[in-house]
């Protein structure tokens, strides 16, 4: 079992605000001097680890998994590389219930692997995916394959497509940056289009009922990297530049440091900025911008890692940090506070940054929450009630059930 960090809490008479601390990985380069390195947060300091090229990052518990032809994993306590999947061609990767979808940029397109074994699971023809998705997103046991004019879906328990439909964009031009965006019981599609100016529009797909709907469309506005979802505001183009979700309109910001965002840590609640310009990363935290850290050259991709330190409570010297059971959980957490409390948002976030969110509206010292759909691996869990967050980390697994 991967050790758990012990939540600190710091005693104050009044909030303080929590700042990021755990590791920005970046990979870096264009075309040759192509590096993975990290900033360390707190200190914001730049860290190189490893000379490598790569097309996809992604955390999975305590390690990270780098695309290169084959999946190669680094332990990142230790910051090295501890394994590898071997496969061909391999591209963008997403992670769901112990198994890792690939999506390859040769035939056979699409591959599923068994994350502990690593061992292929199953793998699509080229009957089934055709060609090269854009982009991927796994969610609930299905793979969302985005294609220039298409949407293919996977239940990964079938080992099978089980829907293909069009998603004809409002301009007939080619696209050259397309993304997947988990939100809810909607899945948002970002759709970049390469023609001369620049111009997006913005699409949503009901899970439920397969309902495609086009809701944005706008001229005159770069959005060069993949979109930030930081609750309901889909950040993208110059920060603070947004797509309201729940209003469905767009806000921009022309931004004279060409500032983009590339991450959100949803623990701190900190957005972390790209500056083209001078190769520069810094990240905004409760209205204020930290200091600069400059990388070797340009920014291909990042990915946050919270290393644990998550919060500060408003405590006074006579209340207890909340308990949670069992610890690992599978099917249901127990929660317990030190005392009765009205809790109105429960937040439960993955390492990756993924968020369920849970309203009971009512006050007890304990809560049962239902984490039967949670995938395995690490997550914090946050009660906010009116005076006080309470914050703690638990693993979900059902391997011991």
């Amino acid at each position: 079992m991967k050790k758990l960090w012990n939540l600190i809490v710091i005693l104050f008479p009044m909030v303080v605000f929590c700042q990021p601390q755990g590791k920005l990985f970046v990979h870096s380069g264009f075309v040759s001097n192509q590096e993975l390195g990290y900033i360390q947060f707190p200190q914001n300091q730049y860290y190189s680890m490893d000379t490598i090229d790569m097309d996809d990052m992604l955390i999975v518990d305590d390690q990270l998994l780098i695309s290169n032809g084959n999946i190669y994993i680094y332990d990142i306590t230790t910051l090295s590389k501890i394994d590898s999947i071997l496969t061909v061609s391999s591209y963008l990767m997403d992670y769901d219930n112990n198994r890792l979808v690939i999506t390859k940029t040769e035939a056979p397109f699409f591959e599923v692997y068994d994350f502990n074994t690593k061992t292929l699971i199953f793998s699509l023809n080229t009957d089934k995916i055709k060609s090269q998705p854009v982009d991927i997103l796994v969610d609930m046991g299905k793979a969302y394959l985005l294609f220039d004019t298409s949407l293919v879906i996977v239940d990964l328990n079938l080992q099978d497509t089980i829907v293909a439909f069009s998603t004809t964009q409002p301009l007939w031009f080619p696209a050259y940056n397309q993304y997947l965006i988990n939100k809810g019981n909607k899945i948002y599609i970002d759709v970049e289009f390469a023609t001369g100016a620049p111009r997006f529009s913005i699409l949503s797909l009901d899970k439920s009922t397969l309902q495609l709907e086009n809701v944005l469309f706008y001229e005159f506005v770069d959005t060069p990297f993949e979109p930030v979802l930081v609750d309901d505001k889909l950040y993208m183009s110059f920060f603070p530049s947004h797509y309201d979700i729940p209003a469905d309109s767009f806000y921009y910001f022309q931004n004279t440091n060409m500032s983009y965002p590339v991450c959100y840590d949803a623990i701190s609640q900190t957005v972390f900025l790209y500056q083209p310009s001078g190769f520069k990363i810094n990240y905004f935290n409760n209205s204020i911008y930290s200091p600069d850290v400059i990388i070797p050259t340009y920014m291909n991709k990042a990915v946050y890692y919270n290393e644990g330190i998550i919060g500060i409570a408003t405590l006074n010297e006579k209340e207890n940090l909340i308990n949670v059971y069992p610890n690992p959980a599978c099917n249901e957490l127990n929660i317990v506070l030190p005392f009765e409390e009205t809790v109105n948002l429960i937040r439960i976030v993955a390492t990756n940054g993924d968020l369920t969110l849970v309203h009971p509206d009512k006050k007890s010292a304990q809560y049962a929450v239902d984490i039967s759909q949670l995938a395995d691996g690490m997550y914090f869990v946050e009660l906010q009630s009116e005076s006080h967050t309470y914050k703690r980390k638990f693993i979900k697994t059902c391997a011991s059930k």
